[in-house]
């Protein structure tokens, strides 16, 4: 057994360790790692906030058609009455990132605002679209 012993601690001691350009080497690969990892987070992340943004209009619209069921035209419509006739889940506060603007008897321009996506539609049965800028 202390031949064992002495064996091993002689390997210990001849051992020196990573040298620095092992290190740097290491250190290079991370840093491609992370700066890759970061642009496919972004980019899903983006990818994301249009998507939501055109889901949130996308469930706006059943409550605006209620409403011209029962009114016969857009011209009136709001956030507030769509929310306590037709769905509670509407954001009408101040901060909401709803938009209803452009109201006529047979249309309107709705839209909502996510990290640097709007998505909208200008009117029923209308594509509901996604850009960087708002076209309501």
């Amino acid at each position: 057994m202390p031949r064992l012993h002495t064996a091993l601690r002689r390997r210990t001691q001849d051992e020196s360790g990573f040298t620095l350009v092992e290190l740097l080497i290491v250190m290079v690969i991370l840093g491609i790692l992370i700066s890759l990892a970061t642009v496919v987070y972004l980019g899903f992340r983006d990818r994301t906030d249009r998507v939501v943004a055109q889901s949130n209009v996308r469930s706006i619209i059943p409550a605006l058609s209620a409403y011209y069921n029962d009114e016969s035209t857009y011209v009136g419509v709001s956030l507030t009455i769509l929310r306590q006739k037709y769905d509670l889940a509407i954001d009408d506060t101040a901060a909401s990132r709803y938009k209803i603007s452009n109201l006529t008897n047979d249309s309107f321009c709705v839209s909502n605002h996510i990290g640097g996506w709007y998505g909208w539609t200008d009117g029923p049965a209308k594509p509901i679209l996604a850009d960087s800028s708002d076209h309501c």
